[in-house]
């Protein structure tokens, strides 16, 4: 998996591709340790090409809310396919993130 980010005045924004899975979920978490910063409250993440996503990937997506609501802030998905949806759906994940069909709904979402 590749990962990129972006920061909009207090939203990290991380653009994902690849498959979100075992090898990847672990490599995720420390790569995000390096590129938080302590003023990130809200966290957008870009999902627009991940095909695939495991526990694993779900499990890391829990700690980044975990890690946002310690903040104060909280995470949004965008461009989320229609699989990955419905497993964020089926894992109940839908109950405290919200879904975004765009990147810019998201952002003024969290900045919001």
């Amino acid at each position: 998996m590749e990962h990129a980010i972006n920061y909009h005045d207090g939203v990290c924004e991380i653009i994902l591709s690849g498959r979100f899975d075992s090898v990847a979920a672990p490599l995720f978490d420390v790569w995000l340790d390096e590129h938080d910063t302590p003023e990130t409250t809200g966290y957008l993440l870009n999902m627009q090409e991940v095909p695939y996503i495991t526990s694993a990937g779900l499990r890391s997506i829990l700690k980044l809310h975990k890690r946002a609501e310690e903040k104060g802030g909280r995470v949004a998905l965008c461009n989320v396919i229609q699989a990955v949806q419905d497993l964020f759906k089926m894992a109940g994940f839908l109950t405290f993130m919200n879904l975004y069909d765009s990147r810019d709904a998201a952002l003024e979402a969290l900045s919001g």
